[in-house]
């Protein structure tokens, strides 16, 4: 056999050996049972985090959806107490809705105007609404 032949066999088998572990590895279709990570990022087209599944501050864990723009529209995290809290933020990220349920405390839905300021809390304790100076305005039992 000549050289060039050999080495065109060599090639070739090469490459054969190549596609067929790359098409059983991509063809098995088995996925692991556990997948384990401090961190995961779910990324559009473009490569932007649109979620987030990580440990945040204090290894508290938590989720959050982001829109277009990078801002954080939706976050899912218990504390390190163990309370649970939902937000949901305007466009701005300051305003919006907080629903939490804290141990032992209130359990509660909590209103923010745009500038991120509390304005109206509905617990298992009451009602209050609050001016935007912070100042109680109103409440019920």
């Amino acid at each position: 056999m000549t050289r060039g032949r050999w080495m065109s066999v060599v090639v070739t088998a090469c490459l054969a050996a190549t596609v067929l572990v790359l098409s059983y590895a991509a063809g098995t279709g088995s996925s692991p049972e556990v997948v384990r990570a401090q961190r995961f990022e779910l990324v559009d087209s473009a490569g932007n985090v649109r979620g987030l599944l990580s440990l945040g501050e204090k290894a508290c864990p938590r989720l959050v959806l982001f829109d277009e723009e990078g801002g954080a529209r939706a976050r899912l995290m218990l504390h390190l107490d163990g309370t649970p809290m939902l937000s949901l933020y305007d466009q701005k990220g300051t305003g919006g809705v907080a629903l939490m349920v804290e141990e032992g405390g209130p359990r509660g839905l909590h209103l923010r105007d745009k500038e991120g300021i509390l304005r109206a809390t509905v617990c298992d304790e009451g009602i209050e609404l609050r001016g935007r100076d912070r100042s109680l305005t109103w409440s019920a039992p």
